[in-house]
């Protein structure tokens, strides 16, 4: 941890360095900075239902301060920081915030206390003392997945894109089930490193133990496609004991002080060099900026007048010639935006058609399953019309996203590329023109993760709330069964072809966001790059102008600037090199 520490704060004094530089892009650098001095890091908690992810945590911090259940536990997700003392908040969907006390969590963050999120929480902090979530490192216990309740595995997914690294919980007692194979397979998009935890080791002996090790190894390497993977078998529940009581032997027994050693490891080292070599490419690549537009001032301001309003105009007649490339690729991206809204009015069709005549089957099985013991028959098939229409919305909608969004990756891919590429021309073509040689331009990479798009679409609810106000006292009271089965069935059309309307909208809206995300943030890339470059022939055309003791005055400062600046180069390499060898 100290070598770690000395670089960040050599880092942190470069970084404060740079932004205090004229020629550099002060906000980008600024930046990189604060996010080296906040040193965030996300450690999520996954896994599914009841497999003692909330116990996990309570053995990590040595105290129970989450609540456990045998029914679904947690509704939302709570995140769990560094604080001198115990300190809980609840930050409400609508912008409020309430501090509660520890007893009071049940009331929050369980479906008991909390059905289905009904009081609106987003999500839960609590400050605590603990070792784990110092420097940065925020633990976070989400909704187990495969429950019997949809909106909880619909939770978890959405948190997905602020996972740095996780810690999947398993159980020997039931085996991996299909639910958490596929969750499995979602969450290797988004997290670098996971860590997997066989919990419950003390309900079975040795040998049914090394049983469920051995069978678990072997699916997660099936759906890892790994050679190798590495489990810790524990009981989250004897740690617990063992730490709150002070009893070694349960704390041995339970097998957690070998995973606590192998992620305080992790936290300790890889996450740093992660963090550290992402601030430091940043920067780099803020230098590589500002180095180009003090190259052409040099170039430009060596040479006669009127030769420099030649390359002047050169640079504006290949601009030019850039600027036709610029307006084809936003057509492109705009045909594709087109093609993926044809394939989402393709799915819901298909959806709708399909979907209402297995709801109308169902619900006809289930009226007459309710007609021989329902007290209330209207009020009980309005409840399951409506828990049918959510599920099956929820599931369908979640696929939807996964397909989408890989078409978005693709077209996010592509047009990034084509961006790229002005970019990279318009900067070799200075080069050319203006004479001078350019080291190692890199175009910014494009940011194609799949987290982006999912978040986009995950962040709203999708109007099954607004639906459910349609369904209640849908049927008049005074209907005889055969009527009463009619006309449910006729609304059974109605309700998903509106519900579908409302999806279309929201997928609608979202797509077009996104697409205009796409271009505002490449555009931006070529405006800021040809508007550098534009400023640094002004600054030398009206040097010119201004006489050659001032036009000497400003060539030593720009020489200056440049000195700064590739020494402030090595100094990152040199860090980087650094980081990347005693790191691991």
């Amino acid at each position: 941890m100290g070598v770690y520490r000395v670089l960040k704060a050599e880092l942190e004094r470069e970084l404060s360095r740079l932004a205090g530089l004229p020629e550099i892009k002060g906000p980008q650098v600024a930046a990189l900075l604060e996010k080296l001095k906040e040193n965030r890091f996300h450690l999520v908690i996954l896994g599914a239902f009841k497999r003692g992810k909330s116990t996990l945590i309570n053995a990590l911090l040595g105290e129970a301060v989450l609540p456990t259940a045998v029914v679904p536990l947690t509704s939302v997700v709570t995140i769990l920081g560094y604080g001198e003392k115990l300190d809980i908040q609840v930050h409400f969907q609508n912008g409020q915030l309430q501090k509660i006390t520890q007893p009071e969590l049940v009331e929050y963050i369980t479906e008991k206390g909390n059905p289905r999120n009904r009081k609106g929480v987003r999500e839960v902090e609590i400050a605590y003392p603990s070792e784990y979530l110092q420097d940065g490192v925020r633990i976070i216990d989400t909704p187990g997945v495969g429950s019997v309740y949809s909106h909880n595995t619909e939770v978890a997914y959405n948190y997905l894109p602020q996972v740095d690294a996780a810690v999947f919980v398993v159980t020997v007692d039931p085996p991996l089930s299909a639910a958490e194979q596929e969750f499995l397979q979602d969450i290797r998009e988004y997290v670098h490193k996971l860590f997997f935890v066989l919990n419950k080791i003390d309900y079975v002996d040795a040998a049914e133990r090394q049983e469920a090790l051995d069978f678990t190894a072997e699916v997660l390497k099936g759906n890892l496609a790994a050679q190798q993977v590495m489990i810790f078998p524990l009981s989250a529940k004897l740690a617990l004991e063992g730490k709150a009581n002070g009893g070694s032997e349960s704390l041995q027994a339970s097998l957690l002080p070998e995973f606590e050693e192998h992620l305080r490891g992790f936290l300790f080292r890889e996450k740093g060099r992660v963090l550290l070599i992402s601030c430091i490419n940043g920067a780099l690549k803020a230098l590589m900026d500002s180095t180009l537009a003090l190259q052409v001032e040099r170039q430009a301001a060596a040479i006669p007048l009127k030769e420099l309003e030649e390359k002047i105009a050169r640079f504006d007649q290949e601009l030019s010639s850039l600027e036709k490339e610029r307006e084809m690729s936003l057509l492109l991206l705009e045909g594709r935006i087109k093609g993926v809204l044809a394939e989402l009015q393709s799915d819901l069709d298909t959806f709708k058609r399909e979907t209402g005549a297995r709801l109308r089957r169902e619900v006809e099985a289930e009226f007459h399953r309710k007609s021989r013991q329902a007290l209330d028959l209207r009020v009980e098939m309005e409840k399951y019309l409506f828990a049918a229409l959510r599920d099956v919305f929820t599931a369908w909608r979640r696929q939807e996203i996964e397909r989408l969004t890989a078409l978005l990756a693709d077209t996010h891919r592509e047009f990034a590329g084509r961006i790229n590429a002005i970019l990279e021309r318009l900067t070799r073509l200075t080069a050319q023109i203006f004479d001078f040689s350019l080291r190692g331009f890199a175009a910014e990479e494009a940011l194609t993760e799949k987290s982006r798009f999912w978040f986009k679409f995950k962040e709203e609810p999708v109007g099954l709330e607004i639906l459910q106000t349609t369904i209640t006292s849908l049927l008049p009271r005074a209907l005889t069964k055969g009527l009463l089965l009619k006309k449910l069935l006729e609304n059974v059309a109605e309700l998903v072809d509106k519900h579908c309307g409302r999806l279309r909208y929201d997928f609608h809206q979202r797509l077009q966001e996104m697409a205009r995300d796409f271009r505002q943030t490449w555009l931006a890339k070529i405006d800021d790059t040809t508007q550098s470059i534009r400023q640094a022939l002004e600054r030398a055309r009206t040097q010119k102008q201004t006489g050659d003791r001032q036009a000497s005055r400003r060539a030593g400062e720009v020489e200056q600037s440049l000195a700064e600046i590739l020494q402030a180069e090595r100094n990152l390499l040199a860090l980087k090199e650094r980081g990347e060898a005693s790191l691991p």
